[in-house]
């Protein structure tokens, strides 16, 4: 079975009615009509957003919301999924059953979604819920409870890198564009979770082995293809952006089976014959193209793009025309 895309979709109370506000954001967040109380912290009209992102396993919804009180009285949830979240808000908390907590800009905490508990928001806000099912990474720590409602810093190594992994995937239009894309990300934001949680030493030394190199190969990646037209782009300078030495870029590169030089030339070839295949750009000259993708040196562009792709740039540039 082909598995779906993910679905994305987008909220705005602004899209409903003042009076069934607050009704269709509780159903949006927790996929219910459970007695969850939402009382705004002021006495204005209640306006949030959300974007929700479904992928096997992960529900990723994003958004801002008022200033306002969340408060589960009773346990209606079918299944047993937990949620990690964070946001914008100083000095917001949560509590489950006698266990609080105060939470600070971008810190995070985790409660399970079928208990009474309460999140109290003092300020409009943005924030970031992951859930996803309890079984996914209960296995890989000592004890997923004692991760309950406990404050994360938000400068906690992992989180940071989960945070940005997100970003990523929000940044790049097709970063989930297949399913193994999609069970590859989801993996790698299970791993991130687990050790953001604080995971028993293997299984955290396991994850890290799996996800860190990943992620920082693929956030490494996505830098370089978001500047191929500098001509100074290199080792060094990607080194630098990341704060690692230029040996660790070339080692990760290395891992992934091509070296940097090798992604990037491929990386220019590729929008290369996007530009010179497209009949709208057919007015454009092949040696502006080159020099819009990187290539500094004609000669060396018409070996590469033949090489690649078994074709001239002329060839392909004829064929957008339509006179071949």
């Amino acid at each position: 079975m082909q598995q779906r895309a993910p679905q994305i979709a987008h909220f705005s109370t602004d899209d409903v009615a003042p009076h069934q506000r607050i009704a269709a954001w509780r159903a949006l967040l927790f996929q219910s009509s459970l007695d969850v109380d939402i009382a705004p912290a002021a006495d204005v009209p209640f306006r949030a957003t959300a974007t929700v992102r479904e992928l096997p396993g992960l529900r990723i919804l994003s958004g801002t919301s008022p200033a306002a009180t969340y408060r589960r009285s009773m346990t209606k949830i079918e299944g047993d999924d937990i949620a990690l979240q964070f946001g914008s808000a100083d000095h917001a908390a949560a509590s489950l059953h006698r266990r609080e907590t105060e939470i600070a800009r971008y810190d995070a905490f985790l409660l399970p979604c079928g208990d009474r508990a309460t999140i109290r928001l003092p300020q409009d806000a943005r924030f970031i819920t992951l859930r996803l099912p309890r079984a996914a990474i209960a296995q890989n720590l000592a004890s997923l409870e004692d991760s309950y409602c406990r404050r994360i810093l938000h400068d906690t190594p992992a989180l940071s890198l989960l945070r940005r992994y997100l970003g990523l995937i929000d940044d790049v239009t097709d970063a989930l564009a297949t399913p193994e894309l999609r069970h590859t990300a989801v993996m790698h934001i299970y791993d991130l979770i687990v050790m953001t949680l604080g995971a028993a030493s293997d299984a955290a030394d396991a994850a890290r082995g799996r996800s860190l190199r990943a992620i920082r190969l693929k956030a490494m990646k996505d830098d370089a293809a978001r500047n191929l037209e500098n001509p100074e782009l290199s080792v060094r300078t990607i080194a630098a952006h990341h704060k690692v030495t230029p040996r660790y870029v070339q080692k990760l590169f290395e891992e992934s089976g091509e070296t940097f030089t090798e992604y990037v030339v491929a990386q220019r070839l590729a929008r290369a014959n996007r530009l010179l295949a497209n009949p709208r750009l057919t007015g454009r000259s092949i040696t502006s193209i080159a020099l819009e993708v990187g290539f500094g040196d004609l000669s060396y562009f018409n070996r590469a793009f033949r090489k690649r792709f078994g074709a001239t740039p002329s060839d392909v540039r004829a064929a957008a025309r339509g006179t071949l």
